[in-house]
């Protein structure tokens, strides 16, 4: 079928082994108190793009510095990747210099199968310690190369990142596989890691936005890693919703379909169905909510996520989208709209209680205890500019809010101290804690001179008339730097409740958990009992845009004071493949320190259930509760079936 949209719209284990346990930690939820708390040292790169790794270390990558500021970074010699150890013990991160050498601002990204990550597209500009390249006049100056260029244009390339054979190797290599080019170019796509382990990649532009030259950047495709049915695939949505396309929302759903949103509009599409000529593998299945909100994408960006899936209700699968900007004004918006079961017939968006602070480019961060977190953002202006042009964004937001899926309401928790704005980050520590990264408008009390001042309503700031008139608008030494090296980390209550933690043990290495196997992890009998097993993915985050994140609760078949049992959802678009977090949460709504664990294909297996001792409930309600959980998952596949 061709799709079609209306113009007068605005695109607004076997069994597993278990290795002994490691020396205990203190059980007790110790920290003094919940709140943030910036950590000592400098990240290298200033973290546009976040991409969790093992053992709390993690990979940030930056844009090459532009003009007027230096061009080479001198922490990293001009390196736009780093890895960075996080030590929330002694309250303090350093880095290592991780050499790219094809640039990889704006890529999308995603968790590959094994556990390393995928980053796709990026940027044409090239670096070279004899020429600043961000100084050209003609963008195509921005790739010249030479004797002395170290980073090369990026754009077109596929860079996978493969984890070393050991984590304590994680420091000391690349890791990086440059070698690979997509057809087509894609400066800020999606990307998704499918049940299989390809890649969805969606949207980009052909080079930076040129609202003076749009034919030059349109790129309305979408495309698969490892390719088939066609190099990039042309989509009516894409099309229709130019420029409105750029880092669009996308998620694996359970069914193995791919939610995709752009700007208002929302189509499934079925990867294992060939698009041909008439779009064959995508439905049109929803329209947004009438508020007063632009479009529901950069440079209006809001953050999206999925709730809780509980194995006990199907896995049944929700996705919630808030924050941007308003469509009448340029202050940014408290909106949220949900939308349950996207495959299911007739599914469509709701609204949802408003966020206690109305942010642009919000982050979110979903927690062991099933609550989500959302932190950063403005409260003026829209995403986009270049390093320091603050004139785009203002109002930093330091409040933090907390949504409860559980009733559907919100709390607002403390302040963060550091601004972050454009091109910042959150993400969730094994510890189960939060830290925040990023931010290219440090500099931004240079130009608003306080905190809370926000441009006209309807227009951008004027960037001659910035407060300190030495940096506005021709930036001078004595200016602030535009580039935010620090790391804010955000401890919860639940960590400083003074109530005990679980305490999972580590798992054998190597150790793979097969779809649909019953496994038993752990516990020491030191710890708090376990209430709940909460399995969390690791992510990557760029843009406000997280594809990986998703936190699963099991049914517990068993739980004791040793051992918890739990079985692997039932495949791996439910679950999809690579490193997840497996917290033991108390009854108390503590959570344990994480261990990581690779979800994976292979035999299905599975451990003995006692049928004596203890458990959360009793055999004949887990296996009700399990059969209604499956009959649902069952209903809302076929459901897609009919459509």
């Amino acid at each position: 079928m061709q799709l079609k949209f209306d113009s007068r719209q605005r695109p607004a284990l076997s069994i597993v082994a278990i290795a002994a346990s490691l020396a205990a930690r203190s059980v007790n939820a110790a920290a003094a108190q919940s709140g943030w708390r910036v950590l000592s040292g400098v990240t290298g790169s200033f973290c546009v793009h976040n991409a969790l790794l093992p053992n709390n270390t993690l990979m940030c990558i930056e844009r090459p510095h532009t003009h007027p500021y230096p061009w080479i970074n001198n922490y990293t010699n001009g390196e736009t990747s780093t890895i960075i150890t996080v030590d929330p013990d002694a309250g303090a991160i350093s880095y290592v210099v991780n050499p790219l050498k094809y640039n990889a601002f704006c890529a999308g990204h995603s968790q590959a199968a094994d556990g390393g990550i995928h980053v796709i597209g990026g940027d044409r500009q090239s670096s070279s310690y004899s020429y600043d390249h961000s100084n050209a006049t003609n963008y195509l100056d921005y790739s010249v190369v030479d004797s002395e260029t170290f980073l090369f244009t990026g754009i077109d390339r596929i860079r996978s990142y493969h984890l070393p054979e050991t984590d304590a190797d994680i420091l000391t290599g690349s890791g990086w596989d440059e070698s690979l080019q997509m057809s087509t170019d894609r400066w800020y796509p999606t990307v998704v890691t499918l049940g299989d382990g390809t890649l969805f990649i969606v949207g980009g532009d052909n080079k930076n936005i040129d609202f003076g030259n749009l034919s030059q950047t349109i790129n309305p495709t979408y495309e698969f890693y490892p390719s088939k049915y066609a190099p990039a695939i042309t989509s009516s949505l894409l099309t229709w919703a130019f420029p409105h396309n750029l880092y669009p929302i996308s998620f694996l759903l359970p069914s193995g379909k791919i939610f995709l949103m752009v700007s208002n509009r929302t189509v499934i599409i079925d990867p294992n169905v060939d698009p041909g000529t008439t779009e064959a593998n995508t439905v049109v299945i929803a329209t947004v909510p009438v508020l007063d909100h632009a479009p529901w994408i950069y440079p209006h960006t809001p953050t999206s996520f999925i709730l809780p899936l509980k194995e006990s209700e199907g896995y049944s699968l929700t996705i919630m989208i808030c924050g941007g900007t308003k469509n009448s004004t340029f202050q940014a918006s408290s909106d949220c709209i949900a939308i349950d079961n996207p495959e299911y017939p007739n599914a469509n968006y709701r609204i949802v209680p408003n966020m206690p602070s109305a942010r642009l480019m919000p982050d979110s961060a979903i927690l062991p205890d099933g609550t989500i977190l959302l932190t950063n953002g403005i409260g003026w202006g829209q995403a986009g500019g270049n390093a320091g042009q603050c004139q785009y964004g203002a109002a930093p937001v330091f409040t933090t809010d907390l949504y409860h899926p559980d009733n559907n309401t919100w709390s607002s928790l403390e302040l963060s101290t550091v601004a972050r704005m454009y091109h910042s980050g959150a993400i969730l520590l094994k510890d189960g804690s939060v830290i925040t990264t990023g931010n290219e408008m440090a500099n931004y009390l240079d130009f608003w001179g306080t905190p809370t001042a926000e441009g006209p309503l309807d227009a951008f700031a004027d960037s001659t008339k910035g407060f300190n008139s030495a940096c506005y608008p021709v930036v001078e030494v004595p200016c602030t730097s535009p580039w935010e090296q620090r790391i804010e980390q955000y401890t919860p209550a639940y960590l400083t409740s003074g109530n005990p933690r679980p305490i999972v043990k580590a798992f054998a290495s190597g150790t793979v958990l097969t779809y649909n196997s019953t496994v038993a992890v752990q516990l020491d009998s030191t710890g708090a009992s376990v209430k709940q097993i909460s399995l969390i993915r690791y992510t990557t985050t760029t843009h406000s845009t997280n594809t990986d994140q998703r936190l699963i609760i099991p049914i517990l078949l068993y739980v004791n004071t040793t051992v918890a049992i739990f079985r692997i959802p039932p495949n791996s678009s439910v679950a999809p493949p690579g490193n997840w977090h497996v917290f033991g949460v108390s009854g108390d709504g503590v959570p344990s320190i994480a261990q990581t664990v690779l979800f994976g294909s292979g035999p299905v297996t599975n451990v003995a259930v006692p049928t004596g001792g203890s458990s959360t409930t009793s055999s004949s309600s887990e296996s009700l509760s399990r059969k209604i959980g499956m009959a649902l998952f069952a209903v809302l596949s076929v459901a897609f079936l009919v459509l």
